[in-house]
């Protein structure tokens, strides 16, 4: 049985935070946040591009934090010489509070695809995929770019993108595209400032993940004077130093911590149905499982298992023989994608259940001037939220119906999409869990799940097509790191309205920036070459071929799935209300949403082995040690993310293949 005060825990820091003013975000954080933005936006599509390796696939991405410990650890030494001209905690969060919001627009789940997209379908189509008069030669011209020269170049490489003739076609679908993403993300912050009070102030949420940011920054240093921190450090660096010596030089004995799969040991059915298993022994995700609720990290390895024994099972019985017509979420038993996007949508309605008091003292004092809420520390008013929230729908909704979708899809679509970035946000806010990629969650299959392709018609098919580079997965949604900014704000004292700017200044030029680094290194070392990594062609090939499928081979409704979907609604539900009336019960509905997910398929081991060591340790050794090991983790985290990061930097520098610590190859 798990420690009844188990779920509280995570709010737990070395130190708690000074109760003073630290500092106010400054114009010239704002600048260096920018200039650092440039040089991480390289950084990261080096390694998600032209390499393989995903910084923005786990939070906190460990760029960020690599960044900010570099700057921070800088700005020591500039306090101790000259103490006017540091930065303060405030400046130092803002730079990584920004540096974040840049890298989820940049990554590889939003910016990357859409690049990959943008020029795919016409310069592929060919009299035989027939895909021109299907739907290439229709993509509307602001959003596509048809230049052959320049997609020639695009794709073939030895070229740059600062001739005309290369960035030409681009400028158009370029400031399209950004004003699109800027209003998305616009509308994200306001539905976050709304919610920020009931989930930072009134729930007192933990919000695991800027737990190390807030420590790493504090002024007094104590965590870098903390000799646990190292010796955790020291364990996690040196076994990644050593990794990294082994890539290049294969003699050299190493300590295997990046995933193998072990599934590939169950020849034989059933055991076979399990698939692929990863096993990793990531030394950040053991660190972060230890900051993050203990059911919540137990349920996610119980319930990763409890999934494969249902695979299993439908093996033994001949049930996932069976398949159903139509598609969208799944198409055969035991059919997890549906109940998996069913108990997320059960976990949305307990959260806003929870909040249903607070949201309707906020509507009633944005709009009947009753002063229930006060609005004094909100980054904006509440009517000024909803309102400026309501606006971004507004534009959204205008935009897609010029791509071509129907209005009644358009509600749906956006609907769906923003109860995701809720539902993301509230993850990271309340349990921590780092990889929630959530594969076949976007709206575009709730509705082939429920109309089929043949009533949804071709216009949107194809707009869900060109909107797939932001609903592709939402393992680096932007949203999170914009409630995070929130919690950082409360910690330090810093009025909310501070971090707002800074996120506004970040979304603007985030894919300005972003999209100069991904046509700078295209252009330079071409898609379609062997000198980029398989994403480069990998998802326009993937988006524009699932289209012409839709198109071809055209599938009906799936009530099966939908019934599914209700299933795990209702299990969903079920959870969470034993989770009320049982203190100490250790199964979280989350866990139930996540199991079948790429990332707790990453993490299961880390998270038994974080869970298990926090569970032992409250269990023999309380509070009070639990406390004295947190350092410990913190350097777990930094010593993983400091070398491996390094590793990278010098793989790019002397433009060589280096040892890649987050996911790595399989073995």
């Amino acid at each position: 049985m798990l420690a009844p005060n188990s779920a509280k825990l995570g709010e737990l820091s070395v130190g708690k935070a000074e109760a003073k003013y630290h500092g106010r975000v400054t114009l010239r954080a704002v600048a260096l946040a920018l200039a650092l933005t440039v040089v991480n936006d390289y950084w990261i599509v080096q390694l998600e591009v032209v390499r393989y390796s995903f910084a923005t696939y786990a939070a906190p991405f460990y760029n960020c934090i690599f960044t900010l410990l570099v700057v921070t650890v800088a700005n020591l030494a500039v306090k101790k010489r000259f103490p006017k001209l540091a930065l303060t905690r405030v400046e130092l969060l803002t730079i990584y509070v920004m540096l974040s919001i840049s890298s989820a627009v940049l990554s590889h789940n939003m910016m990357e695809i859409l690049v990959s997209i943008m020029g795919y379908a016409h310069f592929f189509k060919t009299p035989e995929n027939k895909w021109g008069s299907m739907f290439a030669d229709k993509l509307p011209s602001w959003l596509t770019v048809r230049d052959i020269e320049s997609l020639r170049n695009f794709y073939y490489g030895n070229s740059t993108l600062y001739n005309p003739t290369n960035f030409g076609p681009w400028i158009v679908p370029v400031l399209c595209w950004s004003a699109f993403c800027f209003v998305l993300i616009f509308t994200m912050l306001c539905l976050n400032t709304i919610l920020r009070k009931q989930w930072v102030e009134n729930e007192r949420l933990t919000f695991p993940i800027v737990i190390l940011p807030l420590e790493m920054t504090q002024d007094s240093g104590s965590l870098f004077r903390n000799r646990h921190m190292w010796m955790g450090f020291a364990v996690a660096g040196t076994i990644t130093l050593i990794a990294g010596l082994h890539y290049l030089y294969p003699s050299i004995p190493h300590i295997q911590i990046v995933r193998r799969d072990i599934g590939r040991y169950f020849t034989e059915m059933p055991w076979r149905a399990m698939g692929g298993i990863p096993m990793g022994f990531y030394f950040w995700a053991i660190g972060i499982a230890f900051l993050m609720p203990l059911e919540l990290s137990f349920s996610c390895w119980f319930f990763y298992w409890l999934v494969k024994m249902e695979l299993v099972f439908c093996a033994a019985t001949g049930i996932d023989d069976l398949r159903v017509s139509g598609a969208g979420f799944d198409r055969g038993y035991p059919f997890l994608m549906s109940q998996s996007w069913g108990a997320y949508m059960g976990f949305f309605v307990m959260s806003m259940w929870t909040s249903r008091r607070y949201l309707a003292r906020v509507f009633r004092t944005a709009f009947m001037g009753t002063g229930e809420e006060d609005e004094s520390r909100e980054a904006v008013s509440y009517r000024t939220a909803i309102i400026g929230a309501a606006l971004g729908l507004v534009f959204l909704g205008v935009f897609a119906h010029l791509v071509g979708m129907s209005r009644w899809v358009i509600v749906v679509f956006f609907t769906f999409y923003f109860i995701f970035a809720v539902i993301v946000s509230r993850i990271r806010a309340e349990l921590g869990f780092p990889t929630h990629d959530m594969h076949v969650m976007g709206p575009q299959y709730l509705l082939l799940t429920t109309c089929g392709t043949e009533k949804l018609g071709t216009s949107n098919l194809t707009a869900f097509s060109l909107f797939w580079w932001f609903n592709r997965t939402y393992a680096s949604h932007p949203s999170p790191h914009i409630i995070e900014s929130y919690k950082i704000a409360e910690n330090t004292h810093t009025p909310a309205r501070h971090f707002f700017i800074a996120t506004i200044v970040a979304a603007f030029f985030a894919m300005p920036i972003g999209f100069w680094m991904l046509l700078h290194n295209y252009f330079h070392y071409g898609g379609a070459t062997s000198r980029m990594e398989q994403w480069a062609l990998g998802f326009g090939h993937d988006c524009w071929n699932q289209l012409a499928s839709w198109i071809q081979q055209p599938f009906p409704s799936n009530p099966s799935a939908m019934f599914f979907v209700g299933l795990g609604f209702g299990i969903s539900m079920f959870l969470g209300a034993l989770r009320v009336r049982l203190v100490s019960f250790p199964f979280h509905p989350l866990a139930y949403a996540m199991a079948p997910s790429w990332g707790v398929a990453q993490l299961w081991m880390p998270l038994l082995i974080g869970s298990t060591a926090k569970f032992l340790i409250l269990r023999f050794g309380g509070l009070q040690i639990y406390r004295r090991v947190l350092p410990f983790s913190f350097g777990l985290i930094l010593g993983e993310i400091t070398v491996g990061s390094l590793w990278t930097i010098v793989g790019i520098a002397l433009g060589i293949p280096t040892y890649d610590f987050w996911p790595g190859r399989y073995s």
